[in-house]
């Protein structure tokens, strides 16, 4: 990681820390294509070939990233294998995903909008839930299974009539037995095996196999997220996220074992995820930095995590106070505060996509079982983005039921300000009403 020191270059440091490495990223798709192409310019091709030629074209894709589908065996896992998934995993696997939809789901309906209006019923908002949610669970790296609870979940908790998953299979075989079973246990409705940009542009525009969804949601790589945000109008999206990113501030009450446990268990995601350190001394830094060292070389996936702590930063300043200017500067994914009474200065964090106060909210809790969800803004889009909830998955519509006086109070300056702008039309609308009330 590198080093920095004072508030000044730490917020310097921090706001270029991040190198979009997308651009760089070029593929033909394993021979799919005869050229080679950017995230953007590949996702619009899959697009435009899954619109143009629907399971045919997923096949021809599919078999060419992450494995042939047999052609006597549908796009979609049938519900008996998806159930008998369930029986595949241990008992202790299956009790955490049950504890983690559990805690999910009261997590979720905690914060679940509500319908509204004014004393007089004259104006309010109806919130309702989405049609259908199309959620989309990586496999490249690992089986996330987590994912499923953490998007599946909020969308049941909505009331979604339908809630389907799409995530790649192991080569020519199903999915990963543990994400079957939490999309069972989460409670989704149908799962294809689709990974990729193919699954977003089925999701987004529907193909013979796959129906159309109002709401394309979940985590991917830099061709998944180029295909949401190509999709994006046609079909509402979650959000646009990128390579994983914790920050963590830490003082002399920091223990540096737990900080450095936090700093790695999101290094080893990714070789281009942000792992943050902000400190209040050298000497708190030194211990920290030498413990990530020590625990770095204990991972199964140290050369992941080593990659990615090269793109890492350690920022020393003198306060807390100034750690928070640092962090909102950043406006990290994930912020952990790792200090003693860490909540008293919840009140100055006002750019993180989730906040983990003190050393037993650890971050991991969040990605598994905690309650909120693991899917978060990355890439600094904390500073106008949420982490996907519940409100995702609903739309609010705002209504009118105007009574005559109270149209009558408001109709003169409705009209005023449509003459002022020209809109003659609209100003006749409120004064005939006008006139029929009043006899004028």
């Amino acid at each position: 990681m590198r080093r920095v020191t004072g508030l000044k270059a730490g917020l310097e440091a921090v706001r270029d820390a991040r190198r979009s490495g997308a651009g760089s990223i070029m593929t033909d798709g394993n021979g799919l294509y005869d050229t080679q192409l950017t995230p953007d310019e590949f996702a619009q091709r899959v697009i435009t070939d899954v619109r143009n030629e629907g399971d045919v074209a997923i096949r021809r894709i599919t078999a060419a990233l992450d494995g042939q589908v047999p052609d006597d065996q549908p796009l979609e896992i049938p519900q008996e294998r998806i159930q008998a998934a369930v029986g595949q995993i241990s008992t202790q696997t299956r009790a955490a995903l049950e504890l983690a939809v559990e805690r999910v789901r009261k997590f979720q309906q905690a914060a679940m909008p509500k319908s509204w209006s004014d004393v007089s019923g004259e104006f309010g908002e109806e919130v309702r839930p989405l049609g259908r949610a199309g959620v989309y669970v990586p496999g490249g790296v690992a089986p996330l299974a987590s994912s499923v609870v953490m998007t599946v979940v909020p969308a049941r908790v909505a009331g979604v009539d339908e809630v389907i998953v799409a995530t790649p299979g192991r080569g020519n075989d199903d999915p990963h037995p543990a994400v079957l079973a939490a999309a069972a246990i989460a409670g989704a409705d149908r799962v294809f095996r689709i990974g990729g940009a193919q699954a977003i542009a089925a999701l987004a525009y529907g193909t013979e196999s796959v129906p159309k969804v109002d709401i394309v949601c979940g985590p991917g790589n830099a061709f998944t997220t180029a295909a949401k945000k190509a999709v994006f109008g046609d079909v509402g999206i979650d959000g646009l996220y990128g390579p994983t990113e914790t920050a963590v501030i830490a003082d002399e009450t920091t223990d540096p074992v737990f900080a450095a446990a936090d700093l790695l268990a999101q290094a080893e995601h990714d070789v281009v995820a942000l792992p943050v350190l902000i400190s209040t001394s050298a000497s708190v830094a030194d211990k920290i930095e030498a413990e990530v060292q020590t625990q770095l070389e204990e991972l199964s996936r140290r050369q992941i995590a080593s990659k990615a702590l090269g793109n890492g930063i350690s920022v020393v300043v003198e306060s807390i106070d100034e750690a928070i200017q640092v962090a909102n500067r950043l406006a990290p994914e994930h912020l952990c505060v790792s200090v003693q009474d860490a909540v008293r200065f919840l009140p100055a964090i006002r750019y993180a996509g989730g906040i983990f106060l003190g050393e037993f909210s650890a971050e991991v809790m969040a990605d598994y079982v905690a309650g909120p969800s693991h899917v978060m803004p990355t890439g600094g889009t904390a500073r106008f983005a949420s982490a996907l909830s519940v409100r995702n998955f609903v739309r609010y519509s705002p209504f009118l039921n105007l009574s005559e006086n109270t149209f009558l109070n408001l109709a003169t300056d409705a009209a005023e300000l449509a003459r002022a702008e020209g809109l003659d039309g609209h100003a006749a609308a409120a004064d005939r009403r006008r006139i029929k009330l009043t006899g004028e």
